[in-house]
């Protein structure tokens, strides 16, 4: 059997991006056919869907223009756009009335839910994944984010890595090498958390080493063989 011909074939980086702009241009592709007809963009989704999943479902405007990536003057009109839709409400507070606190109106979490649908489809399709593939590629999604958080080209998330209570390879378990500080609980990396409510960033002298520490791929199949 002879092998695939080289010219003309993407380098393997290529592919995989390749493969990951089409699962977002799907995911673009079905918020725009549910609801572009309505007026609704898919900015104006992705905002709606980030007040949703906050506890009170209320943000600043620089909170979210950061956690979007977007610059604060476009944040700010995609909101004014979905005030005037009565999608979401914007409130001064009383302390410094500087700051602007955009709060998510019943109309707003009813879009915004019709929309967060793509969290199901997704889970859905990765169940098709073997528990070996499933920590793999979280594990590699969270190096992969974590790298263009070092490059800056996005936000930090609030992941395991780059938290303070995270401490790699602490243990000598293979199902649970990981240490979490806060919790005082051991892991692996099928438990890391991509958006963890008791997240503490840690210092920018810690991060590579937790970064390098994270690479566990093939010891999480070891584990899991």
């Amino acid at each position: 059997m002879s092998a695939l011909p080289q010219v003309d074939q993407d380098s393997l980086p290529d592919r995989l991006v390749t493969g990951l702009s089409k699962i977002g241009l799907a995911m673009k592709s079905r918020t725009w056919r549910r609801k572009g007809r309505q007026g609704i963009g898919p900015l104006q989704i992705q905002v709606l869907t980030f007040l949703r999943s906050r506890p009170n479902q209320s943000a600043t405007v620089s909170t979210i223009a950061r956690e979007l990536s977007v610059k604060l003057p476009t944040a700010s009109e995609v909101i004014r756009t979905l005030e005037q839709k009565r999608l979401v409400r914007r409130r001064r507070r009383e302390l410094d009335n500087r700051v602007v606190t955009v709060h998510l109106t019943s109309l707003g979490a009813k879009a915004g839910y019709v929309e967060n649908r793509w969290p199901e489809i997704l889970a859905s399709a990765t169940e098709n994944l073997s528990t070996q593939e499933q920590v793999a590629l979280l594990t590699t999604l969270v190096k992969l984010i974590r790298a263009l958080q070092l490059q800056g080209e996005i936000q930090v998330a609030r992941m395991c890595v780059s938290c303070e209570h995270f401490r790699p390879d602490a243990h000598e378990d293979l199902h649970s090498p990981h240490h979490c500080g806060f919790y005082d609980a051991a892991f692996g990396d099928e438990a890391f958390r991509l958006d963890c409510p008791e997240y503490m960033e840690a210092s920018l002298e810690d991060s590579p080493q937790r970064v390098n520490a994270s690479e566990t791929v093939k010891a999480a199949k070891s584990a899991l063989a």
